[in-house]
């Protein structure tokens, strides 16, 4: 099945769930989107407009669209760290040069 949604497409939640009450009828953001292999449903990391913050994890069945996009640039700045990650550990730190 085709996700409905894209990245930062502007979505609205409407939903009867009580884990969404808090955000229900709010809008947000996606900024991420992973499919069930064994179900094909999608569900969306959602950045609400208001808390910033916080990504909620929403079905797409709860969510609507509002023909509206967000910008890149409103969530990430362009700015890259290096990370040096050794072979042996699989561990990852921050790389001076």
């Amino acid at each position: 099945m085709k996700n409905k949604f894209d990245f930062y497409d502007v979505v609205l939640v409407s939903s009867t769930k009580s884990k969404l009450s808090e955000i229900t009828n709010t809008e947000g953001v996606i900024l991420g989107m992973a499919q069930n292999e064994e179900t094909d449903n999608w569900g969306y990391s959602v950045s609400m407009y208001v808390d910033s913050d916080l990504c909620w994890h929403v079905m797409e069945e709860d969510l609507i669209a509002t023909g509206k996009r967000a910008k890149e640039e409103d969530f990430y700045s362009g700015e890259s760290v290096r990370v040096r990650v050794d072979p042996e550990t699989g561990e990852g730190e921050i790389a001076d040069d």
